[in-house]
């Protein structure tokens, strides 16, 4: 009975290292993905403070962009995609499923798309990509 405590317990730690505290703090400055000042379009793939299952907030999907690996989504730390217009392809994949967005963009225009997990309770959860309007997309942000 001692030694499933003791194994419990450190299996708990090390969960509780990966649970975040309190708000992330709001990027200054995001990854940016393509060149030139002009960059025509953009889009902000974002993920929002979470709480829930330590699976959820842990789990960190893979981003990719026309079928490019572009990142990861992680808590506070945007990624902005600077590219032409036009109709781009964006994925979160996870170990348990991926989801794709198709997003249309004009130039000089920008397109938020939330990343995420879903509400679930496992170690490794289908990732979440849904489109937000700017004003979610800023208040989520804390710009």
């Amino acid at each position: 009975m001692r030694l499933i405590f003791i194994a419990l317990s450190v299996l708990l730690a090390g969960c509780a290292a990966a649970i975040q505290v309190g708000p992330a703090a709001p990027d200054p400055n995001p990854t940016i993905i393509g060149v030139g000042v002009d960059p025509g379009a953009e889009i902000v793939v974002y993920r929002a403070n979470s709480a829930g299952f330590i699976g959820n907030v842990a789990a960190t999907p893979a981003l990719t962009l026309d079928g490019r690996s572009v990142g990861t989504c992680r808590i506070g730390q945007p990624l902005l995609l600077r590219l032409p217009a036009g109709t781009h392809r964006i994925e979160a994949i996870t170990q348990n499923g991926q989801v794709t967005q198709d997003v249309s963009v004009q130039d000089g225009e920008t397109r938020y798309l939330r990343c995420g997990t879903a509400t679930a309770p496992t170690l490794s959860p289908r990732p979440s990509l849904q489109p937000v309007d700017t004003a979610t997309a800023t208040r989520e942000l804390n710009l």
